[in-house]
């Protein structure tokens, strides 16, 4: 019994050494289970976040209105749907300028102005009937303010829209004056060889309850008119729906004159817009705010743009 002793310790401390041995591997495998687990988490909890970004898109507003991008709106799609990087890109690009009306000379003239002028003029070529070139305009029924003041504020606020979306824009009137009558403001837009002459104006009533907009156009007179009828009646139809749509104002229709010198000596397309009823308390009201004034001329902005696209 003596000698077989140290033989039971020796095995007994090989158990040992081997049992510890064990355990090492068994930890350090652990531990590399669980460096490998934690690795799997992060990276399936860092490939959720990208199948369910958010993408950004931006819409156009109708009235594409170079005049009118609406703020960027989010979108949550299911990770299954998640799309390729590249189609995002697309989508969160800046939009492009449509240019719809590049080339194109558009004649803006604000009617009337602040120094009336009561001379007379010819209605058209060679005519012996007269007519007063400038006898001041309508003015508002409860403020006073003149015509002329909202014509030339609905202009301003047009002429960068349509130079947004390429046209060149020319104004018979940047200031308060002109000088000369509706001759000289069809002149302006016929030496411009402008591809539509717009007039803004504003109408009056001795009806203070008379509302609503109506867009003007040249009667068909031989000599006269007869060139240019066909495609302004087209660009006031365009207009005017645009108005009534875009504004939700009152729709008194196209309406055709043969007695506006302005139509009479015009050599290119033209129509008056009459934007609404300064006589009108309420719609007064809507005419001096510059906010609507800002939406009548994104209103003429979707007019041309619609005319010139079916031209």
């Amino acid at each position: 019994m003596l000698s077989g002793k140290p033989m039971n310790n020796q095995q007994e401390l090989r158990k040992k050494q081997l049992l510890k041995r064990r355990r090492q591997r068994i930890s350090a495998l652990l531990v590399l289970a669980a460096v490998l687990l934690f690795s799997a988490g992060a990276f399936a909890v860092e490939k959720g976040r990208s199948e369910n970004s958010t993408p950004i898109k931006t819409s156009t507003d109708a009235l594409d209105s170079p005049v009118s991008v609406q703020t960027a709106a989010t979108q949550t799609e299911p990770a299954e749907s998640a799309q390729p990087a590249a189609v995002i890109q697309t989508q969160t690009a800046a939009p492009l300028k449509t240019n719809k009306l590049a080339g194109k000379v558009i004649c803006i003239d604000p009617g009337h102005a602040s120094n009336p002028d009561l001379g007379t003029e010819p209605i058209g070529p060679g005519s012996s009937q007269m007519k007063v070139k400038d006898p001041g305009g309508t003015a508002g029924m409860v403020t006073g303010i003149g015509e002329r003041v909202v014509t030339l504020a609905i202009a301003e606020d047009l002429k960068p829209l349509l130079e947004a979306e390429g046209a060149t824009v020319v104004m018979t009137r940047e200031g308060e004056i002109f000088h000369g009558g509706n001759i000289e403001r069809a002149q302006i837009a016929n030496n411009a060889h402008a591809d539509l002459f717009l007039r803004i104006h504003a109408d009056g009533s001795t009806n203070h309850s008379e509302t609503g907009a109506s867009t003007l156009y040249p009667a068909d007179i031989p000599g006269w008119t007869n060139g240019i009828y066909a495609q302004s009646k087209k660009a006031a139809a365009a207009v005017q729906s645009s108005m009534v749509n875009n504004l939700g104002v009152k729709d008194d229709g196209i309406v055709k004159r043969s007695d506006l010198t302005g139509f009479n000596w015009s050599k290119v397309p033209a129509i008056l817009v009459e934007c609404g009823f300064m006589t009108d308390p309420a719609e007064e009201q809507k005419l001096i705010s510059s906010d609507y004034q800002q939406q009548i001329a994104k209103a003429l902005l979707l007019g041309i743009e619609s005319y010139f696209s079916t031209s």
